[in-house]
């Protein structure tokens, strides 16, 4: 701090005095050395003291531009970028120098809710590590439209847009290391270099759009007919490795189909969250009807729904659909409840 001050004291003494050369040059070395320590901001600041003190030193405004873009390049996290290789490809070096010193990292453990849908958010974000949640609530029903993992992005829908709310919620299904981009930053940025933007809203058009995932997930819901039945449901919550990550649990069938099944369970808030979005392995019975009959099936939870007193209708899709003899046997089961 000391030595700052006296560098300061000294380039204003060579001011007073008319040494713009000696001022110029006390400069420039001061621009490299909180280059070379990364203190890009000073350096940046002290590059503007230079141009205002004396604009035809070229040489030393050229040198001394090119060394914070090199120290800056030096210095990104070299992960970061080789996970979004595809996208840093369409950037010269200084925008991508600008776009990732104008992020801030975030780190949120799991089940952390990011964004809440109807929210006013404007951001971008980056996921670098761990996998998101997003899901798009429609009356009290929580319905999952993707899981998010490395090398993903997600708020485009509304980072584009000024006063525009959250059409989803975004909740983490892991502990997640995230860059994010404020739209006001990128108005700033986009000062710097004219093109980031357009080439930032390229890349974002180029992915699926939370209105396509929503009109995916509606046409789904509408394909197969679901056969509404009595019945027992062990359910067993798996890891990413399909391996059992918690006790069975006991729940009950409400309705199925050769696509997934609903079934109503008694749980919080929290516990129903860490269920969306994860694989179940699911044994099915109907001894109440007075049938052997058995279904196994392994499924993702697609869709949540609360109801009163702490019960919760899950929605499962299946991994492998059900054969049309196996429809055929429910059905039977099905005109057995009518009679």
């Amino acid at each position: 701090m000391g030595d700052v001050t006296r560098h300061e004291k000294l380039i204003e003494q060579y001011l007073q005095e008319d040494k713009i050369e000696a001022a110029v040059k006390l400069l420039a070395k001061l621009i490299v050395q909180n280059a070379r320590q990364h203190n890009f901001d000073r350096a940046e600041d002290l590059r503007n003291r230079l141009i205002e003190i004396d604009s035809m030193a070229v040489k030393e405004i050229v040198k001394t531009g090119e060394m914070i873009e090199t120290e800056k390049g030096d210095a990104i996290d070299k992960d970061h970028l080789a996970i979004w290789t595809d996208f840093y490809e369409s950037l010269t070096a200084e925008e991508t120098n600008v776009l990732f010193y104008g992020m801030k990292q975030e780190q949120h453990p799991a089940n952390h809710m990011i964004y809440k849908q109807g929210e006013m958010r404007s951001r971008l974000f980056f996921i670098d590590e761990g996998r998101v949640k997003i899901f798009y609530r429609q009356a009290d029903k929580a319905i999952l439209l993707k899981t998010l993992g490395p090398g993903d992005i997600f708020g485009e829908d509304t980072f584009f847009f000024s006063d525009a709310f959250c059409t989803t919620s975004v909740i983490t299904d892991s502990p997640v290391k995230l860059y994010v981009l404020l739209k006001d930053d990128l108005d700033k940025l986009n000062l710097k270099t004219a093109g980031l933007e357009s080439k930032l809203n390229n890349y974002c058009s180029s992915l699926d759009s939370v209105a396509e995932l929503l009109k995916s997930k509606n046409l789904e819901r509408r394909i197969a007919k679901r056969l509404t039945l009595p019945g027992k449901i062990l359910v067993q919550m798996l890891n990413d490795s399909d391996q059992p990550a918690a006790k069975p649990f006991n729940a009950q069938l409400l309705n199925i189909s050769a696509k997934g099944l609903a079934f109503l369970m008694k749980t919080t808030l929290k516990a129903s969250a860490i269920l969306l979005g994860r694989n179940v392995n699911m044994k099915l019975t109907f001894d109440e009807l007075g049938s052997d009959m058995e279904i196994k099936r392994v499924g993702s939870v697609v869709a949540l729904n609360s109801e009163p007193f702490h019960e919760y209708v899950v929605h499962v899709e299946f991994n492998k659909y059900l054969d049309s003899g196996t429809i055929d046997d429910l059905e039977d089961l099905t005109k057995s409840v009518e009679k």
